[in-house]
């Protein structure tokens, strides 16, 4: 099973880089809409985005590949992998899971032994509940069970029925969705500002044309990234307190939660558009 498996304090590094980089966008989107003397330009945009958002993010990355694990349940024992590292824990001597109750940077375990110390290293994973029911079921690990029924283990059982959105996943759902509202907000400024759609074109040349396109398109589409963490937000906040305050309830609310957030991105984005034209 692939993992990461995180010392203490790399895990607190990077749960903290994930927390800034995630929390700062909704901060940037009240800011971009409360900011008007001065007002958030792009210029000033991209560099918030930049700084707050994406080091943080790309840093928790890096840090998450720099413990990328391998885990596996043996017939004798728990077998932790990764570069130039290696972890084999009998089963007799593991006598209590530790679901991680707060899910930075991720959904993971943590274990401790006989001897009351913790393992070096804690698990992050994709879905808890597999791992533990390896363990139940080819160690015999009593914890495992315990810990199964933590509602933080419900948590992420109820996110990974979601499933993983890949790269193409994140390409359609911003850069080329952008592409609409980037479509009606571009021919809008060319009309105002140079009397029609190639007006710039024709006095400028295709280099200034094609500048301020991508400028337009790179704007709406952190304006579409920053309206969709705060859908984010709130849909995990209440998968998180469902988790928690009726765990049988995780999975439906979590697909709930995940169908309204799409419908309020596709349809509020060209929503909020129209409110613009309109206001």
């Amino acid at each position: 099973m692939r993992a990461r498996a995180y010392p203490l304090v790399w895990r607190v590094v990077a749960g903290v880089l994930v927390a800034v980089s995630r929390g700062s966008l909704p901060i940037i989107l009240l800011l971009v809409m409360t900011a008007s003397d001065p007002p958030v330009t792009p210029p000033v945009l991209f560099v918030l985005v930049t700084v707050l958002a994406g080091v943080p993010g790309v840093a928790a990355w890096l840090i998450g590949r720099a413990f990328a694990a391998q885990v596996e349940a043996r017939s004798d024992g728990l077998v932790i992998r990764r570069v130039g590292w290696h972890l084999e824990v009998p089963w007799p001597a593991i006598t209590q899971i530790i679901p991680w109750v707060v899910p930075l940077p991720g959904v993971g375990l943590s274990f401790r032994l006989g001897s009351g110390r913790r393992l070096p290293c804690s698990v992050e994973v994709e879905d808890p509940a597999v791992l533990l029911a390896e363990l139940a079921e080819r160690g015999g690990v009593a914890a495992a069970g315990v810990a199964a029924a933590h509602p933080a283990v419900g948590f992420g059982r109820a996110r990974a029925t979601v499933g993983r959105r890949r790269w193409y996943h994140w390409m359609g759902r911003f850069p080329l969705f952008a592409l609409l509202p980037t479509g009606v907000l571009f021919n809008a400024h060319q009309h105002i500002a140079y009397g029609g759609l190639l007006g710039q074109y024709y006095l400028f040349g295709l280099q200034a044309y094609l500048r301020t396109f991508a400028v337009y398109w790179a704007t709406v589409t952190i304006y579409v990234v920053l309206y969709a963490a705060v859908l984010r937000g709130v849909a995990e906040a209440i998968a998180w307190i469902v988790a928690w305050a009726a765990p049988r309830f995780a999975v439906p609310v979590r697909r709930a939660v995940e169908t309204a957030g799409q419908i309020l991105y596709y349809g509020g984005v060209p929503l909020l558009l129209a409110l613009r034209f309109l206001a």
